[in-house]
């Protein structure tokens, strides 16, 4: 799932919720549906130190900083049974310097909830934030050889 020529510059933890908003489903009438909306978490060291947030975009941001966005949808994504699925992303922006700055991939892995409700929305505007934790591989270029 790496791309090739990336090496891992951060492992963040992230630890949030997926905020879902009821809307229409398309063709039928009176009958609604979640659509994710954004997620809103923030992201941990492997100490357990607070280093960022992640956000609606989607999009990381450091505390040194940098901040990068990604672009939709993913380029590969490997669903879940009971979690949101594992997602590889390509950066779309970056802003600030540090940590970010060269990054050009995200990688969503070890996922844990996060998934909308089961029941359906009974109205249209109703919200839902569901809890997750999720692993956050960020890679940027690899100026090494082999």
């Amino acid at each position: 799932m790496l791309p090739s020529h990336t090496m891992i510059v951060l492992v963040a933890e992230a630890k949030g919720v997926q905020i879902y908003s009821s809307q229409p489903q398309i063709g039928k009438k009176n009958s609604f549906e979640w659509k994710l909306t954004a997620p809103q978490a923030l992201l941990f060291d492997k100490s357990g130190k607070q280093i960022g947030k992640h956000y609606a975009g989607p999009s990381w941001e450091l505390n040194d900083g940098s901040k990068i966005t990604a672009l939709l949808p993913p380029l590969a994504k490997v669903e879940q049974k009971t979690a949101v699925p594992w997602l590889l992303l390509k950066v779309k922006n970056h802003e600030g310097k540090g940590l970010l700055s060269n990054v050009q991939y995200v990688i969503r892995v070890a996922t844990l909830g996060g998934l909308p409700p089961k029941k359906a929305p009974a109205k249209e505007n109703q919200c839902s934030k569901i809890s997750y934790r999720a692993t956050y591989l960020f890679l940027a270029r690899s100026t090494q050889s082999f």
